[in-house]
């Protein structure tokens, strides 16, 4: 859907549907005369319009009217990311429900900023039809925001629709199929992003990857057919003075290596890149939301396949540090890429690493398929990444890193073990700890687990069917936040 946002002080000529926002439990207030004689609380409750959030009513008319539910008002004192959510969810609902209209107008709701409201609405309206041999275009929609055009309301629809486009970009590559977005196809398109947003980008081949000893990228890429890369990118604005690195798990497509998955566990494998995407997402609207903090990425990319060479069950891989790992398990991939990534982060000597990895099923046993884990090693990024995914719209929860557990990780011939056999328990954390080995003593470090976030099987909110782009707000609203004091 492409979407052309006007500020208007009333509706065009032209206009099919004016949308009116309606907080559940509170009078319809500023409708028609002739319709609002008509909207008895009989008829609503018939109807089954009780303001809901994300509920939709269309009444006919000349232009039409569409009462859009926002839930009941949130209490005084909630702050402002609890209006912004309703509003962003409701506003996802709308666009599902108005894709018949091409010229619509928007009251948009009281005390309420215009960005959460374009966000959401962008992000509900996406499909992901690349593939559909029967898709029709993409509809072209005019919507008119009745709002005063002021420069601050022009500025917040501008970063809204930034950044559901990050979010976007996010989405389309999750949901790419595993043979059309292979790691160099990946890379080649996080180099055309880069050049598009301003970025730095390098590639790094097969023989790069080598000399530069990354061993465990290497260790994984050996049973594909395909080669690796590791993409780099940097973003440097004006006058910057804090430096924040971010990894994204970039694994194409997870057969599980040698020890392969069962053919129910491979639908979702494309979507094991989900870390890099949202990483390369967020990196690519940095730029024009104004980011005022310097920000490199680390996009570890291969598939783990059986096929060609592939590691075996007791190889020992060396990492870029020089810390030797033995493969217990060799679906146990994603930390090993991610490993050498911390390392080559960790040497840039950032003021803080923050990475992104579908890394464990544990994690969304735990948590479910709407939270996502974090852990780390530093309180106040983790406060600050918690208080920025909820602004963001994507919830996050603290899991502990018990220094009790990190005996498991011991290997009788090696450094390390990538994979505990035989334990059922506390496996999300032993991967938090396994990461925590390469990250530099001193250098605030947080991971993000989002394996139950990436993808979702219907539509729910702002979210579609499909690829979430989960991460991309969180990183940006972290980012993007003013420093404090």
């Amino acid at each position: 859907m492409t979407v052309r946002w006007e500020l208007r002080a009333a509706p065009h000529p032209d206009t099919e549907a004016v949308v009116r926002p309606v907080w559940a439990g509170e009078p319809l207030d500023g409708l028609p005369a002739a319709l609002a004689d008509g909207l008895s609380p009989a008829y609503l409750a018939a109807a089954g319009f009780a303001g809901g959030l994300g509920q939709v009513l269309h009444l006919p008319g000349a232009p039409a009217t569409v009462l859009l539910g926002l839930g009941p008002r949130p209490p005084a004192g909630a702050g402002p990311a609890a209006a912004a959510a309703a509003a962003r969810t409701a506003a996802a609902g709308l666009a599902r429900a108005v894709r018949p209209y091409r010229h619509l107008a928007v009251h948009p709701p009281a005390a309420v900023p215009l960005r959460p409201l374009v966000e959401g609405y962008v992000l509900g309206g996406y499909r992901f039809v690349k593939y559909r041999s029967t898709a029709e275009a993409p509809p072209h929609q005019r919507i008119d925001l009745l709002a005063p055009d002021t420069e601050p309301a022009r500025r917040s629809v501008a970063e809204g629709c930034d950044l559901a486009g990050a979010v976007l970009l996010a989405r389309d590559l999750v949901n790419e199929p595993g043979e059309a977005l292979t790691p160099p196809v990946f890379a080649e398109r996080a180099a055309a992003v880069a050049e598009r947003s301003g970025l730095v980008c390098e590639v790094w081949d097969a023989e790069r990857i080598a000399a530069e000893k990354l061993g465990g990228l290497l260790g994984v890429s050996r049973g594909s057919l395909l080669p690796p890369r590791l993409v780099r990118l940097g973003y440097r604005p004006a006058g910057w003075s804090r430096r924040i690195a971010l990894v994204g798990k970039g694994v194409t497509f997870d057969a599980g290596g040698l020890s392969l998955k069962p053919n129910a566990h491979l639908a979702g494998m494309k979507a094991d890149m989900a870390g890099a995407a949202a990483v390369l997402g967020a990196m690519s609207a940095l730029g024009a939301l104004g980011c005022r903090v310097a920000v490199d990425a680390w996009l570890p990319l291969t598939e783990n396949m059986p096929n060609a060479d592939p590691i075996r069950v007791g190889d020992v891989l060396v990492m870029r540090d020089g810390t030797t790992v033995e493969i217990c398990h060799a679906d146990a991939e994603g930390r090993l890429i991610m490993a050498d990534a911390l390392v080559l982060a960790g040497e840039t000597a950032p003021d803080a690493i923050i990475d992104l990895a579908t890394l464990t099923d544990a994690a969304a046993v735990a948590l479910g398929r709407r939270i996502a884990a974090v852990m780390g090693t530093d309180r106040a990024l983790l406060d600050a990444l918690t208080s920025a995914a909820e602004r963001a719209g994507e919830p996050l929860w603290p899991l502990p890193l018990p220094d009790a557990y990190r005996p498991q990780l011991r290997s009788k011939v090696a450094d390390l073990v990538n994979y505990t056999l035989g334990t059922r328990h506390g496996t999300a954390l032993l991967a938090g700890l396994f990461l925590r080995e390469f990250v530099p003593a001193g250098v605030p470090w947080a991971h993000l687990d989002i394996q139950g976030t990436a993808l979702c099987e219907a539509d729910d909110g702002e979210w579609v069917a499909g690829g979430t782009g989960f991460g991309v707000r969180t990183l940006i609203e972290l980012l993007t936040a003013p420093p404090t004091t």
